[in-house]
């Protein structure tokens, strides 16, 4: 989809143009907040194993 993106914006209306940044944006922002959530999530495990082991 970013490959294409270029393309879009030169040849889309206003309106479609500002679909796609939304629906670029988006796409970043949620694959971010699931890695953000991943690391989240491992780190939790990781504290509770050390204190389960002590």
């Amino acid at each position: 989809m970013a490959v294409f993106t270029p393309h879009v914006f030169r040849t889309e209306s206003t309106w479609q143009f500002i679909a796609w940044s939304v629906m670029l944006l988006g796409t970043v922002g949620f694959i971010a907040a699931l890695v953000r959530a991943e690391l989240l999530i491992r780190s939790l495990n990781r504290r509770n194993s050390d204190i389960s082991e002590t």
